[in-house]
């Protein structure tokens, strides 16, 4: 299970921020920041490990969104659950840029992306985008043929 999503701008200023278990504190932000985005060395892999805790990343855009978790989690589905969301975010409002991020999309959408483990349906105009597979945040009881 991921503890924490962060999406960030081309300067390391955190856009949104959710944070989903308590082991995730706001130093991870910084973290992040601080040892990848902000690297004197280009970070050629999308994992990074700092201090016990995992970073999933991915960049579009300019754009960083970070999956964060203390724990042993299936890689491929955070990366699917990443891709998915970048997929959903150019679908919601057409080009993934920072403004578009800070005036169209509500925080409450992350927690309806990530809603009981599953992408969240709620939106017609999104369904192409979204899988009818358990895409969403994982989840210790979730298993690939559940």
């Amino acid at each position: 299970m991921i503890g924490g999503l962060f999406i960030y701008n081309h300067k390391g200023e955190v856009l949104i921020s959710r944070v989903y278990r308590d082991d995730i504190g706001r130093n991870a932000v910084d973290a992040f920041r601080v040892n990848v985005i902000h690297a004197r060395q280009q970070v050629r892999s999308p994992v990074t490990n700092i201090a016990r805790t995992s970073f999933f990343h991915v960049k579009r855009s300019n754009i960083w969104l970070a999956a964060v978790t203390k724990q042993n989690v299936n890689a491929a589905m955070v990366f699917e659950f990443l891709y998915k969301m970048c997929d959903v975010m150019a679908a919601y409002f057409g080009k993934i840029s920072e403004e578009n991020i800070r005036l169209s999309w509500p925080n409450a959408r992350l927690d309806e992306f990530c809603d009981q483990s599953q992408v969240g349906f709620s939106s017609p105009p999104l369904w192409p985008h979204l899988s009818s597979g358990r895409v969403g945040c994982p989840s210790p009881q979730s298993s690939p043929n559940s």
